[in-house]
């Protein structure tokens, strides 16, 4: 399974990858990599952080659900009223920060499960 991150914070997405050890680990440090990285590499599940140089997290989750509906996007923060932003932006689900690796490894089976459904 392939997994985009996108953190602008390198230490957050050293963590994310030790936690998804396993998993086929893409990531970008900003919103516009990010819908590069997503049309190049069409990962299973991306992690996107909300705040974001270049482009915003909400923006950049418009514009990759835009290139692919199906595309499944977590949104990642610390600030809950963004979170809802990014709720309607498109985003599946929220990570809200800190993160754990149980909280990451359950949102992905859930949203696999989910997948395999259709």
């Amino acid at each position: 399974m392939k997994v985009l991150i996108v953190d602008d914070d390198q230490a957050i997405r050293e963590i994310l990858k030790i936690m998804l050890d396993g998993f086929d680990v893409i990531e970008a440090s900003d919103g516009e990599s990010a819908v590069k990285l997503y049309k190049k590499e069409k990962p299973d599940i991306v992690f996107m952080d909300i705040v974001l140089p270049k482009k915003d997290g909400i923006q950049a989750t418009k514009e990759i659900l835009k290139i692919d509906p199906n595309a499944k996007i977590v949104g990642i923060t610390a600030f809950a009223p963004k979170g809802e932003e990014m709720l309607k932006a498109g985003a599946i689900a929220l990570l809200e920060k800190p993160i754990t690796r149980r909280k990451i490894l359950e949102l992905i089976d859930k949203i696999c499960g989910k997948q395999q459904l259709h």
